[in-house]
């Protein structure tokens, strides 16, 4: 038996005797960090930074993973293929740019491995090389421009600079009507024939004989089994800084073979299915397993259960003593389903209560706000104060409303950068991650430059928290709904030693995965 079917079984039956439902047969958060899906919350290639890529199978199957890079303001796709991983296989790239400056400068990846892409990108003569002769595949706007895939947001290649990534296992390869797990399985650190995996995709008219996935998708395809595990790194060579983090690793993702053509919009987070009819989520909130179930028309519910939070916390250093820099990645991987006005024509569905327009209005050039709620804390058991008319202790974003205002913080894209007091950020960018999909918390204003924050994902501004909920999902099948909204992402933040000797190299960097609450009840819609 794989390792991966015993872990599952295990989970199983420690499952049925204590009652609850199978962990094993529903969407969720491997906290061993394996799994089918491996969300990966930020990638940049701003302000001289470039992110590294790792993911890595830890069984003996072959693997048909789809990697897809989204751009951080309404989750387009600028980048799709199909990975084929050899058991026991590792897959490394790097997220680059040629420039920073201009608006026609796009991400770009480039890879030294060995392992099968669809297209290729090693070794590819029609992709654009580097000096040293590497081959690398750049960013592409198609999906938000032109009469076929309008939005709101800019058309220009930089919108491809930061984001987010994930990768779909499809399924696990075998040999069977084909040789296709002989084909991609490393011999001597090359697989054996990735000419013939490239060739099972080529257009119908090369025949079902060599085209042989164009015809059939599920030639020499099992059922996806998980077992993947990945991480990045976000390093700026110049200051000899590196971030790294882990993939979030959602298990039990597909019951059913997912593999597609390179290019496809499927399989995508969309695509959870348990069932047939049911897309099932088991997530731990407060101790205890919550089941949800939904019906296959909002699989993507099940998803989003799991990355759902009604707050969510972490630290921030500021302090010049030791140069400082502190700044948020919150993502949520799952919006794009439930704003993006092509997907949803005429209203947002929720837990999200503002469409991401296809056509820039004088209210809208390519945001979709969400309210959420700040609240500040030093290291003294603060907090230390507010800088806003709020009885609730929240704070704007900077810049400020006029002196008395009542105003609702916003995070206004799918991958959003909260910077601690960088005033300059929102139009200069970031310092850390040198991210343009900004908001900035002036918390030295009240005094504040060391401590840590509660991000509230849902409205209170004049309201009790435990009073008000705008930010609910839809009901389970059992009429439940979870509060607030489905985020991931870390704190990254940078030191400057200013007290060594000239010269010698004194910057430090760390990533930290946020932490925390969820909030689950049978309860009506929101107000």
């Amino acid at each position: 038996m794989k390792k991966n079917a015993l872990t599952n079984a295990v989970i199983a039956g420690i499952a049925g005797v204590a009652g609850i439902a199978s962990v094993a047969n529903a969407v969720n958060i491997n906290p061993d960090g394996l799994g089918e899906v491996l969300i990966y919350p930020y990638y940049t290639v701003n302000a001289g930074n470039q992110t590294l890529i790792s993911v890595v199978n830890t069984t003996d199957a072959g693997k048909a993973v789809k990697v897809r890079f989204l751009e951080g303001r309404n989750s387009r796709e600028v980048l799709d293929f199909n990975l084929y991983l050899s058991p026991f296989d590792v897959w490394t790239a790097s997220a680059f740019s040629l420039s920073d400056t201009g608006p026609n400068n796009p991400g770009n990846l480039v890879t030294t491995d060995n392992s099968c892409t669809v297209p290729r990108i090693k070794g590819n003569t029609q992709l654009p090389a580097l000096a040293n002769g590497n081959r690398y595949a750049p960013f592409l706007n198609y999906a938000y421009i032109g009469p076929a895939n309008p939005d709101a947001g800019p058309d220009s290649l930089d919108r491809t600079r930061e984001g987010h990534f994930e990768m779909i296992e499809m399924g696990e390869v075998v040999n069977r009507e084909r040789v296709s797990l002989t084909d991609i399985t490393h011999t001597g650190g090359v697989p054996n024939n990735c000419g013939r995996v490239v060739s099972a995709w080529l257009p119908a008219s090369s025949g079902p004989t060599v085209a042989y996935w164009t015809f059939n998708q599920l030639i020499d395809m099992d059922p996806p089994q998980g077992g993947l595990f990945g991480a990045a790194s976000i390093v700026d060579a110049l200051a000899g800084t590196m971030m790294a983090y882990n993939a979030d690793a959602i298990d039990a993702f597909s019951a059913e073979v997912l593999h597609t053509n390179p290019g496809s919009l499927a399989p995508a987070l969309t695509s959870a299915n348990t069932t047939p009819t049911t897309a099932v989520a088991n997530v731990f909130n407060n101790g205890v397993v919550q089941t949800s179930t939904y019906l296959i028309a909002n699989a993507i519910d099940a998803v989003s259960a799991v990355f759902m939070h009604d707050a969510m916390f972490n630290e921030f250093v500021t302090s010049t003593s030791v140069g400082g820099a502190s700044e948020w990645v919150v993502t949520f991987p799952t919006k794009f389903a439930y704003v993006d006005q092509a997907l949803n024509p005429l209203t947002p569905v929720p837990p999200f209560t503002r469409l991401f327009p296809l056509v820039t209005t004088s209210t809208n050039s390519g945001i979709s706000a969400v309210d959420v709620n700040l609240t500040v804390f030093d290291r003294e058991e603060g907090p230390s104060g507010t800088i806003c008319n709020d009885p609730n202790g929240c704070i704007p974003f900077s810049p400020l409303p006029p002196e008395g205002t009542v105003t609702t913080p916003q995070l206004l894209w799918e991958t959003n950068v909260i910077t601690f007091n960088q005033p300059n950020s929102i139009t200069a960018g970031s310092t850390v991650l040198g991210s343009r999909l900004v908001a900035n918390v002036q918390a030295a204003d009240i005094g504040v430059f060391d401590g840590w924050m509660r991000l509230g994902l849902y409205n209170s501004v004049n309201t009790p928290p435990s009073l008000i909920h705008l930010h609910q999902t839809r009901p389970d099948t059992t009429g439940g709904r979870w509060s607030g909204l489905p985020g991931t992402g870390f704190w990254a933040v940078s030191f400057t030693n200013g007290q060594l000797t000239p010269g010698v190299l004194s910057n430090y960097a760390a990533a930290y995965r946020h932490r925390g609450s969820r909030s689950y009840g049978i309860a009506p819609p929101a107000p």
